[in-house]
C-alpha cells in the first residue's frame, strides 16, 4: 500500500506538471507540425465505440465467471473474469463522474477557438468541455494492467497497445497530455483498490 501512494504522488506531481506547462505547447507543437494532415482529419467522424467495447466484454466477462463458477472451477481465469468484468463497467463510469468534476475543455475545441479558458470548469462538465481525464486510458488501462498480472506471457503486446493508445489520442488532438496521464493513473490505482477489495490474490499465478 505505501509504493500504491509513493507511485501516486509521484504520478500526481507529473500530471501538474504537465497541465502546467506541458500541455498547451504540446498540442499547440502538434497542430503547427501536422498542419492539414492532421490525423484529427480522418478521426474526427469515427464514432466513439467506448461503450460498446465496455458493454461486450462486461458481459463476456461475467458469463464467462459464472460458466466457470457453474463447473466448480477456481483458478486464476475466475479471479480474472471477475475483476474485469467488475473494472470494465466501474473505470467507465467513473470516467464520466470525473468529465462532469473537472470540465476541462476538449483539445480539439480548444485548438479551434484558444480564446477559450483553458482552465478547469468545476462540476460543469458537458458538451465540449469532457477532455480530463482521458475516458480510453481509464478504461483499458486496469484491463492492461489485468492481463499484465494474469497473462504475463504477452507483456509485450499489451505495452505496444498502450504506448499506440497514448499516443493516438495525443496526435489526433483527442486529448492533451495531461488528460492521458491523468487516465492512466486513475486506471491504475481503481485496478489496485479492486483487486485488494476482493481479498483473494492468490489464485494469481504466473503462466511460464
Amino acid at each position: 500500500m505505501k509504493n500504491i501512494l509513493l507511485y501516486t504522488v509521484l504520478a500526481s506531481i507529473l500530471l501538474v506538471l504537465c497541465v502546467q506547462w506541458l500541455d498547451i505547447p504540446l498540442a499547440i507543437w502538434i497542430a503547427e507540425n501536422l498542419g492539414i494532415y492532421a490525423p484529427h482529419l480522418k478521426t474526427s467522424s469515427i464514432p466513439d465505440t467506448l461503450f460498446l467495447i465496455v458493454f461486450v466484454f462486461s458481459i463476456f466477462s461475467w458469463v464467462s465467471y459464472f460458466y466457470l463458477k457453474r463447473r466448480n472451477i477456481y483458478d486464476k481465469r475466475i479471479l480474472f473474469f471477475r475483476l474485469t468484468g467488475t473494472l470494465l463497467p466501474l473505470s467507465f463510469a467513473l470516467k464520466i463522474l470525473l468529465k462532469w468534476i473537472f470540465g476541462r475543455l476538449d483539445t480539439r475545441v480548444w485548438l479551434a477557438y484558444p480564446n477559450h479558458h483553458y482552465d478547469f470548469h468545476w462540476f460543469a462538465g458537458i458538451g465540449s468541455f469532457q477532455g480530463f481525464p482521458s475516458g480510453h486510458m481509464l478504461v483499458f488501462t486496469p484491463l492492461l494492467i489485468a492481463l499484465w498480472q494474469f497473462y504475463p506471457r504477452y507483456r509485450f503486446y499489451y505495452i505496444l497497445f498502450g504506448v499506440i493508445l497514448s499516443l493516438g489520442l495525443i496526435a489526433t488532438e483527442y486529448h492533451f497530455l495531461g488528460d492521458v496521464l491523468a487516465g492512466a493513473l486513475i486506471g491504475a490505482v481503481l485496478y489496485k483498490l479492486v483487486l485488494a477489495g476482493f481479498g483473494n490474490p492468490e489464485l494469481v499465478r504466473n503462466e511460464p
